[in-house]
C-alpha cells in the first residue's frame, strides 16, 4: 500500500465516522418528537377510557330516573287503596 492509499483510507474513515454522528444525530432529532406523540397518545387514550367507564353508568341513572317519577304515582295509588287520601 501505498501512503497516498493510506491517507485516502483514513480520510474515508474519518468522513465515515462523521457521517455516522450526523447520522445518529438526526435520528435523536426524529425520535424525541415521535416518543412525545406517543406518550401524549397514551394519555388520550387513558383519558378517554376514563370517559367511557364514567358514561357507563347513563343507564342505571335512567332506569333511576324513571322509578323516581313513578314513585309519586303509586304513592297516591296506595293511599287511595288504604282509605287515606
Amino acid at each position: 500500500m501505498t501512503t497516498a492509499q493510506i491517507v485516502l483510507a483514513w480520510v474515508g474513515l474519518a468522513l465515515g465516522l462523521v457521517i455516522a454522528v450526523v447520522v445518529v444525530l438526526l435520528f435523536n432529532h426524529v425520535m424525541r418528537p415521535v416518543l412525545e406523540i406517543e406518550r401524549y397518545s397514551g394519555d388520550i387514550l387513558e383519558a378517554g377510557v376514563g370517559i367511557a367507564r364514567n358514561v357507563d353508568g347513563v343507564d342505571e341513572l335512567a332506569q333511576t330516573r324513571d322509578l323516581a317519577t313513578a314513585v309519586p304515582g303509586l304513592a297516591v295509588g296506595y293511599l287511595k287503596k288504604a282509605g287515606l287520601a
